[in-house]
């Protein structure tokens, strides 16, 4: 999953029509990398507009030429891409096949990044159906990896799950740790949004914690 859209809209719009004609010239010299390179880019610009069902038929058509021509890191990838669109979609079943299939292919390959994601992916699947136990084991694996490649917004938010999670375990001087670690981390990066969030959690937290 590394590909990376264009930012605006007018920007999306000029990558498409590149693509397109890429696609179009690689379909008649017959080149399956180059037409699997324009499919992906196609799904990277329709799933960041929203546009599921394209997305999904773009990363179809490349995984099906990456698995002829075996370009597992492109199978990984698309894999990947296939798993957040039926998570976006709330279908957690299909999601989770799809993640789970990356991630065999990026642990063959020992791409740490990819590994890190998905394992991230399937925590907030597991998570989203409140089976904690295998949430926390996910995050926790992302985390272990996130923390070798020093990815630092990825750790804060893995530790603002944890939070949630020993939150509803109440255990809330574990979550109240988790929810700290994040809110640190965020603040290094300036991440605003973030910073909030989990202030808002901590003081939560601490309102419980004097209700007792």
């Amino acid at each position: 999953m590394s590909r990376t859209p264009p930012k605006s809209r007018t920007e999306m719009e000029q990558a498409e029509e590149k693509y397109k004609k890429k696609l179009e010239t690689e379909e008649k010299l017959g080149r399956k990398e180059g037409m699997a390179d324009a499919y992906g880019n196609l799904g990277t610009i329709y799933l960041t507009l929203g546009h599921l069902d394209s997305a999904e038929e773009m990363f179809k058509k490349s995984l099906e030429l990456e698995e002829e021509m075996v370009d597992k890191e492109g199978m990984a990838s698309d894999y990947g891409y296939l798993g957040t669109i039926y998570q976006t979609r709330r279908d957690l079943e299909q999601a989770e096949i799809m993640y789970k299939k990356s991630l065999e292919i990026n642990q063959e390959l020992g791409r740490k990044e990819g590994m890190a994601t998905i394992y991230g992916k399937l925590g907030e699947i597991y998570y989203t159906r409140r089976d904690l136990d295998q949430a926390e084991d996910m995050f926790k694996k992302s985390l272990e990896v996130e923390e070798t490649l020093d990815n630092k917004g990825a750790i804060a938010t893995v530790y603002g799950y944890l939070g949630d999670i020993f939150r509803i375990r109440t255990d809330l001087d574990q979550a109240e740790e988790m929810y700290n670690k994040g809110l640190k981390l965020f603040e290094a990066i300036g991440s605003e949004h973030m910073i909030e969030i989990m202030k808002t959690m901590l003081t939560n937290l601490k309102m419980k914690k004097e209700q007792g």
